[in-house]
């Protein structure tokens, strides 16, 4: 049944604040929101029991319980639903009242003559959940009196009542409804408990509110007269503070700009609404405009560290010259950038190319930002410059580095696979030969020679692509000698295994006292066959084709060294054509197993240059460009390194 709560303890505690009136209409919203909250608990909990027991007594035959817990659940019901839409307590309490003591009348009409009945034992358990639920109900004043008025009509019923045969029926009546009076006078006791704590807690909190409010009142009082003693004594450090600002302005190790924009702040205030609305493109179809924003951009000072930073000793020096600092790249950007995001954030960073007034370039981090109180004027425009040339070639560098790193693992992945590749072509390969010799034994007559013959060099031919593919895969048996770079180019030249066009000049330019170098000169042929062939057929009619060869040593000072190489010495072989050139992007990828240019082409020869050459101890690298041709050099190592490359090759 509806509920109202304790009204006696909340106008206790409302009255101790009629002085704070937004705390006493929190505390009226808190007691409203608590009603609320038991017509929900009522409506679910209350509203079904009364149904439920309505049925049970029409079902046995008790009319005049039946028609009682009706009326009880009617009693329940419509109140509540008209309890949710009142907005005024007063009333609202007082249909609780209304409806709180025609339901306990109905409920304790109920008891009574239900103890008067022969269905006593039905009633019995419910007499005793009544002082409880009446007085958590009304409070402790009505709610006591209820309760003792009951009990002692209760009492008396008790003393005169006849009680009925106590047969099977009775005990499981007795036990059902002792059972169902013990859970709703527990369900009831915790919702309401919960409930009155929960506004007992509200109220403590908005009592504390108001006296923490006037703690603050007091508080704010005191802190006005400190802010006033504050000014007149800030007034008197204003002078010092200014002194103090300049100090730290000029001494500071970061570029400093002090600038005054009101000019520009006026004429961007003044441009028309279109124009304002789309800054970016206004400014970049109206270059000129441009221009004369940025005369409007007065510079008021600048610090050491600037001067330093662009390498002038004095500030009108600085400010004679400044085209001459500006952007070396879209300086026009730059500037478009820097007035739209002043204008619109208040703030402009980016990072801009620039260069001392002696020409060396620089990598900076500009930041501009607008001090507060200066948002309406740009009287003031503070800029810090961050010179990160260093840190950009670092990154720049570490790319490069990271990029190498990629391209070999990249590379001995590749060649992993091509070694495994090679090993099943040789165990192919050893059986093709094996029935070509058997076959040949039998003496099989001309015609089929011919067709023998020609398997035998299809077989030669996977051999040698078999080679290849080991020597990229750094997985080919070498037999490591000492030999003269200069004898086995012209041994190379006069054989016919290269065979250059007549319209092609082939010039030596060969060191005499060329060093001795190590390894095995079948897999060095190869390699010089290799980086001749590209570099004849690169040439398609006429052009030039210079082989060199020269001593290079690389002491251990020179250990960066761009070809990478260890302290030692070193033959070189160079190679150079004035052919077509490459791109970057072909010449990044030129000794990737399987890549070539070529309409027909298996792209291994300089996959496989570069697996042997790097078997050696050695370097190969590549410098062309379109249209300049390009220059292959070969860096092998010389004969005092001869015993570890040795060690290395078996």
């Amino acid at each position: 049944m509806p509920a109202w709560g304790n009204r006696t303890k909340h106008d206790m505690d409302l009255n101790r604040f009629e002085d704070a009136p937004d705390v006493k209409d929190k505390a009226r919203l808190t007691e409203v929101d608590y009603h609320r909250k038991m017509n929900r608990w009522i409506l679910l909990f209350a509203a079904i029991s009364f149904a439920f027991f309505a049925v049970f007594h029409f079902r046995l035959g008790n009319d005049v319980q039946a028609l009682i817990f009706t009326l009880l659940f009617i009693n329940v019901t419509v109140p509540t639903i008209i309890g949710f839409r009142m907005e005024d307590l007063d009333k609202l309490i007082l249909l609780k009242r209304s409806t709180g003591a025609i339901g306990f009348g109905l409920l304790a009409a109920s008891l009574v003559a239900g103890t008067l009945s022969k269905n006593v034992y039905i009633f019995m358990p419910w007499m005793f959940t009544y002082p409880v639920a009446v007085t958590l109900f009304f409070g402790k004043r009505i709610g006591i009196y209820c309760a003792i008025a009951f009990t002692l009509v209760a009492v008396i019923v008790v003393f005169i009542m006849h009680l009925p045969p106590w047969d099977a029926g009775a005990i499981k009546m007795f036990k059902l409804n002792t059972v169902l009076s013990l859970l709703s006078i527990m369900i009831v006791s915790l919702v309401a408990e919960k409930s009155r704590i929960r506004v007992q807690n509200d109220l403590v909190a908005s009592q504390k509110e108001y006296m923490a409010a006037e703690a603050r009142q007091r508080e704010a009082n005191v802190e006005l007269q400190r802010e006033i003693d504050l000014r007149i004594a800030s007034e008197k450090l204003l002078a010092q503070s200014e002194m103090h600002y300049r100090a730290l302005f000029e001494e500071s190790a970061v570029s400093l700009w002090e600038e005054d924009c009101s000019g520009l702040k006026v004429y961007l205030d003044e441009l028309p609404q279109e124009a304002a609305d789309d800054l970016p493109g206004y400014l970049k179809a109206n270059p000129d405009q441009v221009a004369a924003c940025w005369k409007m951009m007065r510079i008021t000072a600048v610090n050491r560290a600037t001067l330093a930073l662009y390498g002038v000793d004095t500030s009108a020096a600085l400010l004679d010259n400044l085209p001459d600092i500006m952007p070396t790249q879209d300086g026009q950007r730059y500037l478009n950038g820097r007035i739209t995001g002043l204008y619109r954030k208040g703030r402009f960073q980016t990072e801009i190319q620039v260069r001392r007034l002696d020409g060396t370039p620089l990598h900076l981090l500009v930041s501009s930002t607008i001090p507060a109180g200066y948002q309406t004027t740009w009287e003031k425009v503070f800029s810090s410059v961050y010179d990160v040339t260093e840190r950009m070639a670092m990154e720049q560098e570490k790319k490069r580095v990271e990029k190498q790193l990629n391209e070999a693992r990249q590379m001995q992945a590749v060649a992993t696979m091509a070694g495994g590749i090679s090993h099943q072509f040789n165990n192919a390969l050893a059986a093709i030969y094996g029935n070509v010799e058997l076959i040949e034994m039998d003496a099989p007559s001309p015609r089929h020679q011919r067709f023998i013959d020609s398997l035998r060099r299809s077989a030669e031919r996977m051999s040698m692509l078999t080679d290849q593919l080991l020597a990229y895969a750094r997985g080919g048996k070498y037999q490591p000698k000492a030999f003269s770079v200069n004898d086995l180019i012209q041994a190379l030249l006069a054989s016919d295994r290269i065979a250059p066009n007549p319209s092609i000049t082939v010039s030596l330019a060969l060191e005499p006292n060329i060093c001795t170098a190590s390894g095995d000169t079948v897999q060095i042929e190869m390699v010089v066959e290799a980086v001749l062939s590209n570099a004849l057929e690169s040439m398609n009619q006429e052009g030039q084709l210079t082989i060199s060869t020269q001593n290079l040593r690389i002491g251990d000072a020179e250990a960066a060294h761009p070809a990478g190489l260890p302290p030692g010495d070193y033959a070189l072989i160079q190679v150079r054509d004035s052919g077509a050139g490459m791109d970057e992007q072909t010449r990044e990828r030129i000794f990737e197993p399987f890549f070539t240019t070529k309409f027909f082409g298996r792209g291994l020869g300089m996959a496989a240059a570069y697996g042997i050459v790097q078997n050696h101890d050695g370097m190969i690298t590549v410098d062309s460009a379109p249209e300049r041709g390009t220059c292959v050099t070969i860096y092998l190592p010389g004969k005092s390194d001869s015993g570890r490359r040795n060690r290395s090759a078996a």
